[in-house]
């Protein structure tokens, strides 16, 4: 047996439909942005962190030229 509701009704329920999904995709936008700003702040630190050693990687390159260059001039004075 079908039952025939009225349009007022069928609109009431739309409505309603309408807000149900709208709050799901709310609540489901607010999750995926709390997930993405933790990865985004996880990739910061991970990009921080390669800087650091991209900079004791150019300072130890460094050193090492220095102590290259002193060796040199002490195999100078020593020959």
């Amino acid at each position: 047996m079908v039952k025939i509701i009225e349009r007022d009704d069928f609109e009431a329920l739309q409505e309603m439909m309408k807000h149900v999904i709208e709050s799901s995709m709310a609540g489901f936008e607010e999750r995926l942005e709390g997930k993405m700003d933790t990865r985004l702040d996880s990739m910061q630190h991970e990009v921080n962190a390669c800087k650091l050693e991209r900079d004791s990687i150019s300072l130890l390159i460094k050193e090492m030229d220095q102590l290259e260059k002193r060796m040199g001039k002490l195999k100078q004075k020593t020959a």
